[in-house]
């Protein structure tokens, strides 16, 4: 099929398809597109079809356009949660800070169980960046409740933040030790920054500079949702090489 050359007569959910494989953010988009102006389109597609234009918008970095399709999905009333996260990361990417926050709550509070602890740390993420460790807190103690896997992530951050704000953290030693077990993504972040605010510079460097290679090549959608944490990273590491 050549670049310009778009299918007809296909279903929504075959747009849907399409879009999925498309090459580019651009095709994924025209795909998408055609797919949502079918004349019936079941609820749970059209989600799906509008995500893949959502995508696409951020990829090329038309958060404004990625927004009001976001706002579109919350208007589905399907998968209310992942709606109103890819809201959330709009307005983070416009710079709304307070509409990321108002956003990411609906997520949390929408969420199926098996979504809430991922949800709650996500508020957490945004709380804590923005200068409110009690609310960070408060978020990751509410997704504690319902963290299984993730749990010693939540509980690293959780030490985070009050390692931050120099406050105690209760079993501190164990928290590292699970957490470094075996740390991937964002657990070496969090290890990273514990190690840091410990004083450890050795191993806090080994950490930040997994975290960094490991997101040196990030999509467009990943390095946004990460703008934050990599900055943090590499200022903290900075600080560390400096000694």
């Amino acid at each position: 099929m050549s670049p310009d050359e778009v299918p007809t007569a296909r279903t929504p959910e075959e747009y849907l398809r399409l879009a999925l494989e498309a090459p580019t953010p651009e095709r994924r988009a025209r795909f998408a597109a055609e797919g949502l102006e079918a004349e019936e389109v079941e609820p749970d597609t059209e989600l799906l079809l509008c995500r893949q234009v959502y995508l696409a918008h951020v990829a090329a970095h038309r958060f404004q356009a990625a927004l009001a399709v976001a706002e579109r999905m919350c208007g589905l009333g399907r998968m209310p949660d992942v709606a109103h996260h890819d809201a959330s990361r709009a307005f983070a990417a416009l710079g709304d800070v307070r509409g990321a926050i108002e956003q990411q709550r609906l997520a949390a509070r929408s969420a199926p169980p098996e979504r809430r602890s991922f949800h709650h740390w996500a508020l957490a993420t945004l709380l804590h960046f923005s200068g409110d460790p009690d609310g960070a807190v408060g978020a990751l103690d509410r997704g504690l409740r319902w963290a299984r896997e993730d749990r010693p992530l939540l509980r690293g951050h959780r030490a985070w933040v009050l390692l931050e704000v120099g406050r105690p953290v209760e079993d501190l030693e164990e928290i590292l030790e699970v957490l470094e077990r075996a740390p991937r993504g964002y657990g070496e972040l969090v290890a990273g920054m514990l190690r840091y605010h410990l004083g450890d510079a050795r191993r806090a460097a080994v950490h930040l500079r997994a975290f960094l290679r490991r997101n040196a090549a990030a999509d467009v959608a990943k390095a946004l949702t990460l703008r934050e944490e990599l900055r943090r990273a590499r200022l903290a590491l900075a600080s560390i090489e400096s000694d």
